[in-house]
């Protein structure tokens, strides 16, 4: 295994750089005289902090470094603190990674992140010749609108993936040399002279050494993402969930009230889906008359339950579902301030604004702004019953950052406000135990995995819940990087007038497993097949837990054709047991598809059940190694056979 932790164990040597007063710097230079602390902070983690000051600048370093005992993975993030009582000389081009790493033939694997378009989630390899560079960067101040800060670096057998942490505006640059690869990444504009006590930070770098190929890279990530990134409510890991909800037919749930969110969720358990959280998205709070029909969801500003809709607050509908163990997510955008709202009238003094812009920016990076937002929230969250906090980002920040930092002051709006929002989202994790939060960014703009440390990014676009084929691409390049995500019910290829109009049908189900479902049924009509959907749900049900936990092997490559096949398998080695899923997209002409399963025993009987039919298939490992497995289904269908060893309790004979 490549060993990286040489990376963080000499302050000269850390891979990072900044430039002081301009002069590039290194590391931590010895005159700064840098002293280092270290601490367990569990069993499988162990801290190193450096810290140092700048002779005669005022300023204080303090690097923070993580080194994992049980995966071979690091990490830091650098702050910069003002200390003195004057100005500090100015901070720039300061880059959180900043190192050449060894490797034969090196070759880039990045992805182009989501966009609202079919193209989304796109992975891409590109060979780093001597003299080849590649540059990225988001779109607009959102972390993964046109970028994806995941990356892996292959060489001959072996690599490292990389992870930049930073909720914002970030580059990385990539340069090929002569049996190596130089990689530069952080916060893309910084050019600022520090006030005293002021401070900020550098994005977190994550890197994981890898040996072997592909699929040993993609499942060592996830087997750490899993330990040491997937948010744990009340300390105990995140459990696979079903989510249901009832907008009644408005834009978005401006038509939801609390007479109907209560008579639906009764509904539902009636019908026999037994959901674990019910799901209330914007529109809850007071819409204004900006409509014809006087509803405006994105009347953002006015965070109270609507007086009209909901007279005694959101309490009932939090305690109804309390009470048959379910769960509340509620939605919320507090950064994007609309005119007239109270947020506008009250506190203007917290808001970046822009020229002919009707959305302001409400400024977390404002201590006062911060913690108002802070203790109003958490009073929701505790008068609502809230467990999970939804939190959607639907306009680019950047230039209210950049045209409102002033003149030597470049990118410090943008790192005060990255600063405050991850210590609002600590706080209401700290508040309220037992609370999750489910990041949204019009899609999935903003799941860095600094993000992801503290949530889950259960709507991961706004494109395409319906087109199958582009629907499972995405959850193909999502399994390998950030397993926890939802997947919808839905396919438009069945005529139908609206959204939720649309009959049970078992291909729609095939298509949305994913560790959450959230089955997208008008649950006021009779009419449907809720016994259909019943099976179905109980097929995911037993299916969950292998999508999150299992190693993950795709079967086919990334398309997005519907005259092609999807498969996928995912494995737990420690069990034996798996799932081996094939889905005949809706033009393809081939009636059998044979998947290649990975990481079986040999000498080892497997018994393969069919999750719908109960046909058995017994067959070693050796055999299935040879043949394969085959799979024959009819156009716009699909398939899970669970597998288990013969030997497992409870394998079936």
């Amino acid at each position: 295994m490549t060993t990286i932790t040489d990376l963080v164990q000499d302050p000269a040597d850390l891979p990072f750089s900044f430039v002081l007063d301009g002069e590039r710097i290194h590391g931590i230079p010895p005159a700064w005289q840098p002293t280092v602390r270290k601490r367990e902070i569990s069993a499988e983690i162990m801290e190193t902090v450096y810290e140092a000051a700048g002779p005669g600048t005022g300023l204080e370093l303090r690097v923070e470094c993580m080194t994992y005992c049980d995966f071979p993975v690091v990490e830091w993030v650098a702050w910069f603190s003002n200390t003195g009582d004057t100005t500090a000389p100015a901070l720039s081009d300061i880059l959180a990674l900043d190192h050449t790493f060894a490797g034969a033939s090196p070759v880039l694997h990045h992805y182009n992140g989501d966009y609202a378009r079919s193209g989304g989630y796109t992975p891409t390899e590109t060979r780093l010749f001597d003299g080849n560079v590649l540059s990225f960067a988001p779109v607009g101040g959102r972390p993964c609108d046109c970028a994806f800060p995941y990356y892996r670096l292959a060489f001959e057998g072996h690599g490292l993936t990389l992870a930049i942490g930073w909720p914002a505006q970030w580059s990385a640059n990539f340069s090929g040399l002569d049996e190596a690869a130089h990689v530069r990444a952080g916060q893309e504009q910084i050019n600022a002279r520090l006030a005293p006590g002021e401070r900020i930070r550098t994005p977190r770098i994550t890197l994981l050494a890898w040996d072997g190929e592909r699929t040993d890279a993609v499942n060592l990530w996830r087997r750490w993402y899993r330990a040491h990134i997937l948010p744990r409510p009340d300390g105990g890991p995140l459990k696979t969930c079903l989510g249901f909800s009832a907008p009644n037919g408005g834009v978005e749930y401006t038509a939801a009230t609390e007479d109907n969110q209560l008579r639906d969720m009764k509904k539902a358990r009636q019908h026999g889906i037994d959901f674990d959280l019910w799901w209330i998205d914007a529109g809850w709070y007071p819409c204004g008359d900006n409509t014809e029909d006087g509803n405006d969801w994105m009347a953002t500003g006015n965070w109270v339950p609507d007086p009209e809709r909901f007279p005694n607050g959101l309490k009932p509908v939090g305690d109804a579902l309390a009470a048959d163990g379910a769960e509340l997510l509620l939605w919320f955008e507090p950064e994007r301030v609309r005119p007239g709202t109270k947020l506008d009238i009250e506190h203007s003094e917290w808001l970046l604004r822009l020229p002919d812009s009707e959305n302001s920016l409400l400024n977390l990076g404002n201590p006062a702004c911060r913690q108002w937002l802070t203790e109003h929230v958490c009073t929701l969250i505790r008068e609502s019953g809230i467990g999970i906090y939804r939190q959607d980002f639907n306009f680019m920040p950047l230039q209210y950052w950049r045209d409102n930092d002033g003149p030597e002051r470049s990118g410090i709006n943008e790192n005060l406000h990255v600063q405050g929002y991850l210590q609002y989202w600590d706080e209401l994790l700290a508040r309220n135990p037992g609370l999750w939060i489910d990041s949204c960014a019009s899609g999935g703009r903003r799941n860095d995995l600094e993000t992801m440390r503290r949530a889950v990014p259960l709507h991961h676009t706004d494109h395409g819940y319906g087109k199958s084929a582009v629907k499972l691409a995405f959850h193909r390049t999502l399994f390998e990087w950030i397993p926890y995500f939802r997947g919808l019910s839905v396919s438009w290829d069945i005529e139908r007038p609206t959204l939720f109009d649309h009959c049970v049908d078992r291909f729609s189900f095939q298509c949305a497993m994913a560790p959450m479902m959230l089955p997208l049924l008008d649950i006021r009509r009779d009419d449907l097949d809720y016994e259909l959907a019943a099976t179905m749900i109980a097929i995911w049900r037993r299916a969950a837990d292998l999508l999150l936990h299992g190693d993950y092997y795709p079967l086919t490559p990334f398309h997005r054709d519907v005259t092609q096949w999807v498969a996928w398998q995912f494995h737990c080695p420690d069990t034996g047991r798996g799932l081996f899923q094939a889905i005949r997209l809706q033009k393809a002409p081939n009636e059998t598809f044979t998947g290649d399963l990975q990481a079986l025993e040999a000498a080892r009987v497997y018994v393969l059940e069919n999750s719908e039919t109960g046909e058995t298939v017994e067959s070693t490992g050796a055999e299935l190694d040879r043949t394969g497995f085959t799979v024959a289904l009819p156009i716009r269908a699909g398939a899970i056979w669970f597998y288990q060893r013969a030997d497992s309790p409870g394998a079936a004979k």
